[in-house]
């Protein structure tokens, strides 16, 4: 492996780790949005991956249950972003 070759693979490794932080600071920004709207009596429902199941199903949608999973946060890549947008924060 060359210079070239080498700063292409950091290159791209570097992406994927920038990718992966941005998800997980998503992912922090929702949990303290989920644990803020709880202090303030709001169901953890609302930011639930499986909400309009459980709405679906006729669920109890005040209280959470124990298959509790945040919602899935999707980051908008910088090439194909074509203006200002909202990220997918949840409710």
């Amino acid at each position: 492996m060359n210079g070239r070759q080498a700063a292409r693979a950091a290159a791209k490794q570097i992406k994927e780790l920038e990718g992966y932080n941005s998800l997980c600071k998503l992912d922090i920004i929702a949990y303290n949005e989920c644990i803020l709207g709880m202090i303030a009596h709001r169901s953890p429902c609302d930011w639930c991956q499986d909400q309009e199941e459980c709405r679906e199903e006729g669920k109890d949608l005040t209280i959470g249950c124990d298959m509790w999973m945040l919602r899935e946060q999707k980051v908008k890549e910088d090439s194909q972003d074509d203006g200002p947008g909202e990220s997918d924060k949840g409710s």
